[in-house]
């Protein structure tokens, strides 16, 4: 590892010197013999704009080369680097002088390239000092490295880290350096991103043809979400495809566009010929009159028909023939519904064929079956050809002029998209900026620093609902804990939407003060619905959810269905801990109703604080400050009795938390770090100096744990692997810039989540602080964000549900029934339709061929065209390619881009959904006025926010 990190070493200092020599090239080669050139090629403003920031960015590298020379020299005594990144990169001078490159940059290649254009001679001069550089290195190559600098440090850091073990003097540092150079890109990516949308709106609006919508754009804080090229296709009464446009749709924060491109072509006096993008606005609606129709779930085929994903979807614009005309999955699906009812008749007539007297050589069982095995394969060819029309295709409903009745008018506009990933992150988008402009969320959080900018607001969690957790009327029940189980119960409703996110559920533990209650939250679709409750003999202190293991999984899909429910140990289960004293293992798995597999008692009764789970293990917090571990039976069931008592204090243990191999319990004010493998205390620290203080709940991020009091409302950020202490955070700081007054704020519930530290506080508030993504520390990073929306009484949980694509999850289900496919080659083989363009809407317009061999059958007939498919007009290859987001990384890329290279993109999209769920009693905003709270007000209620998830 010594020998590696010297490697990296080198690696690093060869780096950077071959960085600040291409920045003194852009300066000795270029920007001087342009300066001094008589007559200038460019002007004084356009030479300061092209080589904007580069000697600032220049000084700051050679600063940080000569400390980096400095510690190489010092490398066999010290071998430490990642402090003298760490005191280099931390300054704002950095961040300023990149920030004002990156936002410039598109603005200095606009003037190279309209240069090159016009004046032949400036084009000369690049191309011969490109000719003369040893490398053959272009000026724009040599102005994209300071865009790449930081990416190229955190994957030489990442390296470093790897090959430097715990305990190494240079692994603290490391980290360090790692999270100022993640915080620092993520900056220039906010700031790159602001300047861009700004820059984007301004070109849109100075394109359009429409006066008044260029005022629009040019006022108020609209800002792009994304530009798409998609094709627009109309349809004929019986559901024909009978022609399709081209389009550009811009997707604002607000409002959605539909337009025309018109390339217009111009030649300069110097003969060049410059080209120039028009727009021809089709229609203009706010986004929140715009609604996504979705075939399988507005068509009422609910759980008669289900479409499995395995066909590639790509083909439905690619491999479209012109001048045929190709059906719509509106037609589709009748052609569906006519099989159907086809298939029942000809089975009527098989049992009526069974019930003839005579022997007829056509007429007979075998005949019958053909048809009915020929109508099965008809269908399964239906369904094939609606899942391709409908996976790339978006149908959108839009709000026209009312009529002159006064009454609003609705049309429908229907557009493909070229990959079915590319439709599920439009979409996604699309609900996403529309939940933006609901009321709950237009002034959803309060920032010291906020400007009106609503592009800096794209990170802010979003409210989606907040609702009453419907609890036992007849008893006062409040919340006090939550887990998330993600495992999902398959519906018919999640199974027909095909752009629908996964969660899983929620399980709500409120207590009264004898006796708790369960509800089980359903987030299917993000929409939570409270679908179960019942009570528990004792209070609920705590709640853990253990996952079925990997084997038993690969064992229960060998084993059938009544096998698998009497083995009811092997499923997820849901684990309780009660004041009582008892632990509570529930079912949880398929079907929402309760079952309860086991009931035991830990030692003497002590009241369960504190519940963890980690190989085979079940780890138990007690009032008394013990710690009973349980170990699993062989039948997979818990043993009763705990296979040891690990001794810690006299306080409770009010949390525990896995970390690696390793658990961390807090006792008192203490943190006790405990082998998973040996149950033994391997050390244990103080984790504030005052005496009094214990803690009450730990969250960890990467290599840092932050950790908060029952009393005060000061977190504090410790090194997981040297224990050290980083940082601490007073949430009462931006809590009190909200509220008027002095009020006593403390930590109720704390959760780390995608970018987020989110603290629950005793006021019902909820803070947001920003953290980094990456391996490094998890320090807070900025200032942080309070929410208007809180609870009237404290926070008592914040959980966090990450859905997945429901198209990847779901198993293959079609709408015939179980054992109805073809068996056979010769059987899969029969179905061919009559024509190209055939449709059943009309059954009398073309015969299809049921019966017969299979050799005739082929040769009577052509692969029927009602696929789905679409046709492109000529010239569609040369589409302008729209960057999809604006991170520094993929900065002005070649803009003739084929549609190949917009589908391999189109497969690094993601598209994924993070609920953050906040339990307490009622809700409120903090910023309205309200009258007296009613009783309904108070009843234990949830409040369920979307994180955005940005391609950061």
């Amino acid at each position: 590892q010594q020998v590696v990190r010297r490697y990296i070493l080198g690696s690093v200092v060869d780096s950077e010197k071959n960085y600040v020599d291409a920045l003194k090239r852009i300066l000795e080669e270029y920007e001087k013999p342009l300066s001094d050139m008589e007559p200038k090629l460019l002007s004084e403003r356009k030479l300061k704009m092209v080589f904007y920031r580069i000697k600032e960015i220049l000084q700051c590298h050679s600063m940080f080369q000569i400390a980096l020379a400095s510690r190489v020299s010092e490398w066999d005594s010290l071998e430490m680097i990642g402090d003298v990144f760490v005191a280099s990169f931390s300054k704002s001078m950095v961040l300023d002088a990149y920030s004002e490159y990156v936002n410039n940059f598109s603005t200095a290649v606009g003037i190279l390239k309209k240069t090159c254009a016009t004046k032949p001679a400036f084009s000369d001069f690049l191309k011969q000092c490109q000719e003369s550089s040893p490398d053959r290195i272009t000026l724009y190559g040599l102005m994209m490295k300071p865009i790449q600098r930081f990416p190229q440090f955190i994957l030489l850091l990442q390296d470093m880290l790897k090959n430097t073990n715990k305990g190494h003097p240079d692994r603290l540092p490391l980290q360090m350096a790692l999270t100022e150079l993640e915080t620092l890109a993520e900056k220039l990516n906010e700031r790159k991103r602001d300047a861009d949308q700004r820059c984007e709106i301004k070109q849109i609006a100075k394109a359009m043809n429409e006066r008044y919508l260029n005022k629009l754009l040019n006022s108020g804080n609209k800002y792009l979400v994304r530009t798409d090229d998609m094709v627009e296709t109309v349809y004929n009464d019986k559901g024909e495809i009978i022609k399709t446009k081209e389009r550009r749709l811009f997707m604002l924060n607000d409002v959605l566009m539909c337009a025309t491109v018109n390339v217009r072509s111009s030649y300069e006096s110097s003969g060049a010929v410059t080209t120039d993008q028009r727009y021809l606005l089709k229609w203009s609606i706010p986004l929140e009159k715009v609604e996504v129709i979705e075939y399988s779930s507005s068509e009422g085929q609910g759980d008669n028909c289900r479409f499995p994903p395995q066909h590639s979807a790509e083909n439905v614009v690619i491999n479209s023939k012109p001048n045929k005309l190709y059906m719509g999955p509106g037609q589709l699906y009748h052609d569906l519904q006519y099989l159907l009812h086809d298939l029942s008749v000809v089975g009527q007539i098989r049992q009526l064929i069974g019930s003839l007297k005579g022997n007829y050589e056509n007429l007979n069982q075998s005949v019958a079956d053909d048809w009915t095995s020929a109508l099965k394969k008809l269908i399964l060819k239906k369904e094939d050809e609606i899942r391709a029309a409908d996976r790339c295709r978006i149908q959108l409903q839009l709000s026209g002029k009312q009529d002159k009745s006064g009454r609003p008018t609705f049309f429908t506009a229907v557009f493909n998209t070229f990959t079915p990933a590319i439709k599920q992150s439009w979409i996604n988008n699309l609900q996403m900026a529309k939940l933006a402009l609901a009321e709950d969320n237009l002034l959803g959080w309060f920032c010291v620093e906020d400007d009106g900018n609503q592009i800096k607001k794209e990170k802010h969690p979003l409210l989606v609902r907040h609702m009453p957790v419907m609890m036992a009327k007849q008893q006062e029940f409040k919340i006090e804990c939550a887990v998330y189980n993600p495992e999902l119960y398959l519906s018919g409703e999640m199974a027909s939407d095909s752009c629908a996110m996964e969660h899983g559920f929620l399980w709500i533990g409120s207590c009264t003060n004898q006796m708790g209650q369960i509800a089980i939250v359903s987030f299917q679709n993000s929409s939570p619905k409270v679908i179960e409750c019942f009570n528990v003999e004792s209070r609920i202190l705590c709640m853990v959810y253990i996952p079925e293991e990997e084997k038993l999984k690969e064992q229960n899909k060998a084993v059938d269905s009544e096998n698998v429910l009497a083995k009811t140990s092997h499923v997820p289960t849901i684990c309780l801990g009660t004041e009582e004293g008892s632990i509570s293992i529930y079912k949880s798995c398929q079907g929402s109703k309760k079952i309860r597999l086991q009931h035991f008692f830990t030692p003497e009764k002590s009241t369960v604080t504190s519940l963890t789970y980690m190989s085979q293990y079940l780890f138990a917090g007690l009032v008394n400050g013990n710690i009973s571990v349980y170990t699993k039976a062989e039948d997979g069931t818990w043993n009763t009795e705990p296979q040891k008592i690990i001794k810690l204090g006299v306080l409770p243990v009010r949390s525990l938390l896995v970390m690696e191999e390793t658990i961390w319990a807090a006792c008192g004010g203490q943190i006790f770090i405990i082998s998973t493998v040996t149950h033994s205390i391997e050390s244990h620290f103080e984790a504030h100096q005052e005496e009094g203080m214990v803690i009450s709940h730990m969250a960890v991020a990467g290599v840092g744990i932050w950790i908060a009091f029952t009393s005060g409302s000061t977190l504090r950020l410790f090194h997981t692997e040297t224990l050290k202490h980083l940082q601490d955070i007073n949430i009462a700081t931006p809590v009190h810039n909200m509220l008027s007054g002095q009020q006593c704020v403390s930590v109720t519930s704390l959760l780390v989540c995608h970018g987020l530290l989110l603290v629950g506080t005793n006021l019902g508030i909820i803070v947001a602080l920003p953290v980094p993504r990456l391996q490094g520390i998890p320090k807070v990073t900025g200032e942080g964000i309070v929410s208007y929306h809180a609870h009237n009484g404290p926070v008592k949980f914040l959980v966090t549900a990450t859905s997945i694509n429901k198209k990847n999850r779901n198993r293959p289900r079609n709408s015939l029934p179980r054992g109805s496919e073809p068996k056979d080659d010769d059987q899969k083989n029969i179905l061919r339709s009559g024509r190209p363009g055939s449709s059943l809407s009309n059954p009398h317009d073309t015969a299809v061929w049921l019966g017969g061999s299979v050799g005739s059958t082929a040769q009577k007939s052509d692969l029927t065209s009602s696929c789905g498919y679409l046709s492109l007009s000529h010239g569609s290859d040369s589409l302008e390619h729209r960057p999809e987001d604006s991170n520094i990384y993929d900065l002005l890329k070649d803009q003739n881009i084929s549609f190949k290279s917009k589908r391999q993109r189109s497969k690094k999209i993601k598209a994924s959904s993070v609920l953050v769920i906040s339990g307490g009693q009622g809700h409120r905003r903090v910023n309205k006025k309200t009258k007296q709270q009613r009783q309904d007000e108070l009843v234990s209620s949830v409040m369920v926010w979307q994180i955005p998830l940005l391609n950061t």
